[in-house]
């Protein structure tokens, strides 16, 4: 059976033949897995994605509030996705492909679909596309905006990558090029139709992406565990992401529940000490994160080997 049940609007992408997806979503699985995990310099990566990650939320606000932290990365890229890609009649990126992707893959219903679209337009991040389409329906394109954010955010993940080898910097030379960013998308679109999801291998941090500012106050704690010292407070949390300090304090006492987190006053060599105002990672939320961190990874560097294996350089 075709894992794409989109009908009539949506066509399986142009270069899903499922044997093609099959064999390159062996890239995401359970070995490539275990093969990233064992890697000496997958923390490094990790801290160097978290940070980047923290750093590119901080540029952009308004589109970081317009989904939780899972949407946000799935409904942006599937906005690049069906831009890069069209249904039989040649449109691209429009509300009711969107929508009928976003039911199709369960990310969110399809009034909230629509609704994501006209925030992003209204925020810069999405234009009409003169000439094409009819009074019903117009089709959009991101904007230069909304492309620059996604260069950032693969960027980040890209040199992160690059601590582990594989395909980052065949990525990273070729992330400017006309196009390129637009076949990753088609691949990661690919990817997400046919069922990989990254929660589905760190379901312990699941609760927390759901959540405004989650997965930001986890990247958090696990870049203080690395620089040491004082244990950030809830109260610094909040402020740092614009949060309320009693919404972030509801995340961290969840987390706590959960043992991913502890009260903490200082970190030492990564090792919290307990007594004190501020949170910490326990050993258990640090391999939360940890596997958040592998099961993404290996997502992007699925994605890389494929367009650059499609799209090899000139010469």
């Amino acid at each position: 059976m075709s894992p794409f049940t989109g009908g009539a609007l949506l066509a399986p992408p142009p270069i899903a033949h499922h044997d093609e997806v099959a064999f390159w979503l062996a890239g995401t699985g359970e070995e490539a897995r275990a093969k990233i995990r064992a890697n000496p310099r997958l923390r490094q990566a990790m801290l160097v994605a978290a940070d980047g990650i923290i750093s590119v939320h901080d540029r952009n606000p308004l589109l970081n509030r317009v989904l939780n932290d899972r949407g946000r990365t799935a409904f942006g890229f599937f906005v690049l996705y069906l831009d890069a890609t069209s249904d039989a009649i040649g449109t691209g990126l429009t509300a009711a492909r969107m929508a009928a992707l976003c039911q199709e893959t369960g990310l969110c219903s399809r009034g909230r679909a629509k609704a994501l679209l006209a925030l992003m337009r209204w925020g810069g991040y999405l234009e009409p596309v003169v000439g094409r389409g009819d009074r019903r329906e117009r089709p959009l394109a991101p904007t230069e905006r909304m492309r620059q954010l996604f260069l950032m955010r693969w960027r980040v993940q890209y040199s992160a990558l690059r601590e582990l080898g594989g395909s980052a910097d065949g990525v990273l030379e070729r992330l400017e090029e006309p196009g390129f960013l637009s076949q990753l998308a088609v691949r990661f679109g690919a990817i997400y139709r046919a069922g990989y999801r990254v929660l589905d291998h760190a379901p312990a941090v699941a609760p927390y992406c759901e959540r405004d500012g989650g997965m930001l106050v986890l990247f958090a704690l696990l870049s203080a565990a690395a620089l040491g010292g004082r244990a950030p407070t809830a109260t610094e949390l909040g402020r740092r992401f614009s949060l309320s300090r009693t919404h972030t304090l509801q995340i961290l006492r969840d987390a706590e529940a959960a043992g991913l987190v502890v009260r903490a006053g200082i970190v030492e060599d990564g090792v919290p000490l307990s007594g004190g105002p501020g949170f910490a990672l326990s050993p258990e939320g640090l391999r939360a994160v940890e596997d958040f961190s592998v099961a993404a990874f290996a997502m992007f560097e699925c994605g890389a080997a494929w367009t650059l294996a499609d799209h090899p350089t000139a010469g």
